[in-house]
């Protein structure tokens, strides 16, 4: 047992028995007085809904809402069903707006109806235009907590601004410039604020060439961007180019991690991504039976093939012995050149543009990979014939360009999935093996009855 897991058994005990004690709201706060939102969370989270919720109200607000904000949707909808009306407007009125915002879209439209009018106005007008971005953009991971400032006060006054704002911000390290309008007009960083003279202007000392992102524009390609100039922060403007938000790295982290997932799942043909434990098994294999079906469709290709040259087959039985053999090597090879285009995509270090240059370097790749394993199948069929050549000769030449092939293919149908806008991953590890599968025989029975 881990360390995490022996101190959860340990503890949870303990805050059972204070549950029960009298006065355990100062007793709870007490217990969890040094402790990080996350550690509590992790303390908790396998007590029950009531007792969860009883810790939060002790913790009170804001501490009480950081824990909360740590579990998952489901979690939270069943906690937050625990809290009289009163608090759950509390709780929606103190969470992260950007969390607060997916919660929300999370709840029963009849729950949201139920607690929103019970919301401040102003946090009840902010969820309402977060909710209201597409799923997948900049605006459905923003947040309106940002810093801001307008052109023309001194250093001195800026100061005093930041420190009123300070306290419910995300991050104060970026503060922007904005004019009445809201337009963005550039940036200043805390460093710059406190070593300017104090009696300069902001628009004096402010960065005019900043980076920003479209609230429409896609959330990978505003992770991308974040990484790529290793901001801790960056802004979010409307087609007026007035700011709406910020998205900040922590953001990121998550998007980084969804779409991973995401792609990891498309490339092993799992479906979409679920909680895999709480999920029941017959809605994972739901998920799982339609790639497997498809596939079983294009392995009747293979079926076919094989039937075909049934005659080839038993004229020269051995060629049999080496068709699993083919049909791994050309699927492993076809599954490494897709892994690592796929993933040189995402990270952005291939391009289509780089077409060419990938087909000419997975055909060279190929080649040599498969003369290696040419010689050794080659040996291989020499030994089971007694020295006749012909064998060796058409699994030789099969394997390498089986190879070759299977190479070429999974790094180029992944970029032709890119091409025609879709996710190239997609073109699964199992969906290049069963294509590979089909021209792999193909070309095994062909070269055979040329050499036979």
């Amino acid at each position: 047992m881990c360390a995490v897991e022996k101190s959860k058994s340990l503890i949870a005990p303990q805050i059972l028995e204070i549950l029960q004690a009298e006065n355990k709201d100062q007793k709870l706060r007490d217990f969890f007085s040094d402790m990080h939102p996350y550690d509590i969370f992790v303390l908790c989270e396998d007590l029950g809904d009531a007792e969860i919720t009883e810790c939060i109200k002790a913790l009170g607000v804001p501490h009480g809402i950081d824990v909360f904000e740590y579990f998952d949707d489901d979690r939270r909808e069943e906690i937050f069903n625990c809290f009289s009306r009163e608090w759950m407007a509390d709780i929606l009125e103190e969470m992260d707006p950007d969390d607060r915002a997916d919660f929300v879209k999370f709840l029963p439209k009849a729950k949201r109806e139920e607690i929103l009018p019970l919301v401040a106005r102003a946090e009840r007008l902010d969820i309402k235009k977060l909710i209201e971005y597409k799923e997948g953009t900049a605006g459905s991971i923003l947040t309106t907590d940002y810093a801001f400032l307008p052109p023309d006060i001194t250093v001195r006054d800026a100061i005093e601004k930041i420190k009123q704002q300070a306290f419910d911000r995300e991050t104060i390290y970026y503060i922007y410039v904005i004019d009445s309008e809201r337009k963005l007009l550039g940036f200043v960083t805390l460093k710059d604020m406190i070593v300017a003279p104090s009696h300069k202007m902001v628009a004096d000392i402010m960065l005019r060439n900043l980076i920003s992102a479209n609230v429409n524009e896609d959330k990978e390609e505003v992770a991308k961007k974040l990484n790529d100039y290793d901001f801790l922060a960056i802004p979010i403007v409307n087609d007026l180019n007035q700011l709406v938000g910020i998205v900040t790295v922590d953001d990121v982290v998550d998007v980084v991690i969804e779409e991973t997932t995401e792609d990891i799942y498309k490339y092993g043909a799992a479906g979409e991504y679920i909680d895999y434990l709480k999920a029941n098994s017959f809605h994972v294999a739901k998920q799982r039976v339609i790639w497997l079906m498809l596939l079983v469709f294009v392995g009747f290709v293979s079926a076919w093939v094989l039937e075909r040259n049934a005659d080839l087959i038993e004229r020269v039985v051995a060629l049999s012995f080496f068709t699993t053999l083919l049909l791994g090597a050309g699927g492993n090879a076809g599954t490494q050149s897709s892994t690592v285009v796929i993933r040189g995509m995402a990270t952005g270090s291939i391009n289509l543009s780089d077409l060419q240059d990938v087909i000419r370097k997975e055909l060279s790749v190929g080649i040599m990979v498969g003369a290696f394993m040419a010689v050794l199948v080659s040996l291989r069929a020499l030994f089971i014939t007694h020295g006749d050549p012909r064998l060796g000769i058409t699994v030789g030449i099969a394997m390498i360009a089986n190879v070759c092939l299977a190479t070429t293919l999974g790094a180029v149908l992944p970029m032709m999935f890119k091409k025609v806008k879709l996710d190239p991953a997609l073109m699964s590890g199992p969906f290049i093996t069963s294509i590979v599968d089909v021209f792999s025989l193909l070309i095994y029975f062909k070269i055979a009855m040329w050499v036979f």
